[in-house]
């Protein structure tokens, strides 16, 4: 296991997506769970230019100096993050949407975890939550980690930068792109509040249709008890391997072996 004592310095920038309006009522919250996380040392928050609103809700948090923000056209999350990345100062980025939620020390814990494993990525599971914010699942995450659990070295996202002109699935295209090139692996822990909620762009995937149904499903006071049992599934099957797909949509293939080189 990673020691707990190992760095405790600020390496970690957190880029930050509210590109939209509909992220509006959820970024506060975004913001501050990056914040309060201790490996955090630089967040460049990525906004709309023409946004009229972030001002209200920023408060006291525009005064903190990791804190920068970065107006730009709208354009694909994928070149979004890109641009994003040139103002990057630190060694490592991690990257969140504004309407999820870290859980408490999240980069702190991958960090400690790369380098215990030597990996150039970690990635971490997550739990689903409403547009309340109340707990609704939790998920296998055996296949790729959402891209708001992402830490990844900054040299390497450089090297191999997001698709710009796909409109969907960068993470996706990426994640095979970039197979035998990056050392990847996976932290077995929730680090993760992944929100579903409804206008969001990526709600027509498949992916987050299924993901909507599970929260629309636990709605339910009496459904939600069971849905909450997807704890169980996801701590008797939980593993620090990636189930490797060839592309998505099919049925996995083979487990790598090599818990720095998964997918």
């Amino acid at each position: 296991m990673p020691d707990e004592h190992q760095n405790n310095h600020q390496d970690v920038a957190a880029i930050i997506t509210a590109m939209t309006d509909g992220e509006e009522p959820f970024l506060l919250e975004t913001l501050e769970a990056t914040l309060t996380d201790p490996s955090i040392g630089q967040i460049i928050l990525c906004i709309e230019e023409k946004n009229a609103w972030l001002d209200r809700i920023l408060g006291s948090l525009k005064e903190d100096p990791r804190l920068e923000i970065v107006h730009m056209p709208m354009a694909f999350l994928g070149a979004v993050r890109n641009h994003a990345l040139n103002f990057v100062r630190m060694h490592w980025v991690a990257y969140c949407d504004g309407d999820d939620v870290w859980c408490t020390g999240k980069t702190f814990i991958q960090r400690r975890w790369a380098d215990a494993t030597k990996s150039d990525f970690v990635g971490a599971d997550h739990a689903l939550i409403n547009e309340d914010g109340k707990l609704c699942a939790f998920t296998l995450a055996r296949n790729i980690p959402m891209p708001s659990s992402w830490l990844v070295r900054t040299e390497i996202m450089k090297q191999y930068p997001f698709q710009d002109s796909l409109p969907s699935v960068e993470d996706g295209e990426w994640w095979i792109r970039t197979k035998d090139a990056v050392r990847k692996s996976r932290c077995p822990k929730v680090l993760l509040k992944y929100r579903v909620r409804s206008g969001s762009l990526s709600s027509n995937t498949p992916s987050k249709k299924r993901k909507a149904r599970i929260v629309s499903f636990a709605s339910l006071p009496i459904l939600r008890q069971i849905t909450l049992l997807t704890w169980c599934i996801w701590l008797a099957t939980r593993q620090e391997e990636y189930v490797w797909l060839k592309s998505w949509g099919q049925r996995p293939s083979s487990i790598s072996t090599h818990a720095r080189e998964n997918s």
